[in-house]
């Protein structure tokens, strides 16, 4: 499996502090919008293989309403390695595939993060310290990092078989001028079991409404073959640096 993304790019695992919704300028002088993605933290003995479909909903100035999707490929397996995909975004009643970008794999035992891009053909490995403090919802990081957030329940329910906790995090009013508003918040349904969630909402009046959720999911080991990187790549280790 290959993709590819300018290395210069945000990669899309979910980190506390990034906007949900970022844009970026490449050499060529196109901009490029990332998505903060559904974060899969480097943990063993929680395998499986998945796809995440992502959608943006997004108002135009004109009152109509743009759709946009793309999926991305992600799996870990019992060691902990991750591999995950970006990908471009199509319009969402388009059948085209969603053009990749790149993919990434992290090893928690090597302590490795590798990142290929297709566009170049050529990987670069760096360190990887893997993040621990991700093993249950009261511990792992909240979905909006901001001071200004506030966090209620949104109780439990069942996908995939699995036991979910649904939280919300609305991000409070500053100001007067957004009293009466509808605040930025995140709806999301976490698995303790895959330590991962299953389905995310950020809806954003400015920026409009972001879909993430799993589909065709798989439990059990992946093949190795997606921890592998293809034939034909240079490989760069810059862990030296």
């Amino acid at each position: 499996m290959r993709a590819s993304i300018l290395l210069s790019l945000p990669l899309c695992v979910a980190v506390a502090g990034q906007p949900a919704i970022s844009r970026a300028s490449t050499r060529a002088g196109v901009v490029r919008t990332h998505i903060e993605g559904i974060d899969i933290p480097a943990v063993a003995n929680s395998p499986f293989r998945a796809r995440v479909v992502v959608t943006w909903d997004r108002q135009l100035n004109d009152g109509s309403t743009q759709s946009r999707q793309y999926y991305t490929m992600v799996a870990r397996d019992s060691q902990g390695r991750v591999r995950r995909e970006t990908r471009e975004f199509v319009p969402a009643n388009s059948s085209e595939e969603p053009p990749l970008r790149s993919f990434t794999i992290l090893d928690p035992v090597a302590a490795t993060r590798t990142i290929c891009v297709e566009a170049s053909m050529k990987c670069v490995v760096t360190a990887f310290r893997p993040r621990l403090d991700l093993l249950d919802a009261s511990a792992r990081a909240p979905a909006s990092s901001a001071d200004n957030a506030t966090r209620v329940s949104l109780g439990q329910q069942t996908m995939f078989g699995l036991s979910v906790t649904g939280t919300r995090v609305t991000e409070e009013a500053l100001g007067p001028q957004n009293s009466g508003t509808t605040l930025p918040h995140t709806d999301s349904w976490y698995s303790p079991d895959l330590h991962i969630d299953l389905e995310m909402v950020r809806t954003n009046p400015q920026k409009g409404a972001v879909t993430l959720h799993l589909r065709d999911l798989v439990r059990g080991e992946p093949d190795a073959s997606w921890f592998a990187i293809p034939e034909g790549y240079h490989v760069k280790d810059a862990r030296g640096r």
